[in-house]
């Protein structure tokens, strides 16, 4: 197929401003079916396009932001909520919440979802503007997240909110006990388990995953009393003491750590490999059960379980679901 120009051009600027391009007439519309058949652009949805080899490079995230942006473009009284917002606001890094994106609706009758958009009702809120995007204000966000999701999602997004300080727990249960909305309860449910102790979303998932599977409330980034080569504590994600006086830890395995070579000991990946396994021997000698598990572990649950089971972390009946 030729090439046409004035397509290249529109992409080129497209690409320029982080966008996706869209058809505006029924000619622009066919031209642009047609590219995507042969595969020169990619329909990455809502009646966006991107050329395919710039759309491929691009992270989850990134496709996110082009897309969010390009809809307000198209529909300026947009609003996006829920861990769409989420992710502009930089409290949510999950790659499963980026495949489709959540827009609020202040009104009784809520249109169809359809495609990658996701339609939610909720009172009218006074939107922001988030890289070019219209976004739920943090704690409204916040709120709906920690109602529309699962408990190790939810429970992620308000520890990465904690973490990062930019509420307090009391402000944010302040603010949701003020929000009107269905399963308001379920929102309270999550913050009143929320630590912000946790290093990141994954150990925040993790440690849902063992509350909602009724084990001992773990503590969270424990400082051990062996130190390291260079004289400093080590640290463990979770421990347990139990009731039988045993220490227990379990330690989320952080594969980026062999993967992206800014993290390597002395820039080379066997010694940290080795000073990970010497870790590890320390930590050992001072605990009666160790744990080590997979990020994919914990979200497929069965194997995380059954790890926690063989060490023996006590099951408990104190956690509550709304």
């Amino acid at each position: 197929m030729r090439r046409n120009s004035t397509l290249d051009a529109m992409l080129d600027t497209a690409e320029a401003n982080g966008l996706c391009l869209w058809s505006r007439t029924e000619v622009q519309r066919q031209i642009l079916r047609r590219r995507a058949t042969i595969g020169e652009l990619t329909a990455v949805g809502a009646q966006c396009y991107a050329r395919t080899s710039y759309w491929q490079a691009l992270s989850a995230e990134d496709r996110l932001r082009h897309l969010t942006r390009s809809l307000t473009l198209m529909h300026p009284k947009w609003v996006f909520g829920g861990s769409t917002a989420a992710t502009l606001l930089n409290i949510c890094d999950s790659t499963r919440h980026m495949r489709k994106l959540h827009r609020v609706i202040d009104g009784n009758r809520v249109p169809r979802s359809t495609g990658i958009i996701v339609n939610h009702y909720i009172e009218e809120t006074a939107p922001i503007i988030i890289d070019g995007a219209r976004v739920t204000p943090l704690d409204r966000t916040a709120f709906d997240c920690a109602r529309w999701l699962g408990f190790p999602d939810a429970i992620a997004i308000i520890d990465s909110i904690l973490r990062q300080r930019l509420r307090t727990k009391s402000q944010l249960d302040r603010s949701f006990r003020l929000t009107n909305g269905k399963y308001r309860n379920r929102a309270l449910h999550v913050l009143n388990w929320a630590t912000g102790r946790t290093d990141n979303g994954g150990e925040s998932f993790s440690y849902g995953v063992i509350l909602e599977e009724r084990f001992m409330q773990p503590q969270l980034q424990v400082v051990m009393p062996c130190h390291n080569e260079y004289g400093n504590h080590d640290r463990v994600d979770f421990l347990w003491k139990t009731p039988d006086g045993r220490i227990i830890v379990a330690e989320l395995d952080g594969r980026i750590k062999y993967r992206d070579a800014s993290m390597y000991v002395n820039g080379s990946l066997s010694e940290t490999v080795i000073a990970e396994k010497e870790r590890e021997e320390r930590i050992r000698m001072e605990v009666d059960g160790f744990v080590r598990f997979s990020f994919a572990e914990a979200y497929r649950r069965t194997p995380l379980i059954r790890k926690l089971e063989w060490a023996g972390v006590p099951r408990t009946t104190d956690f509550r679901s709304p």
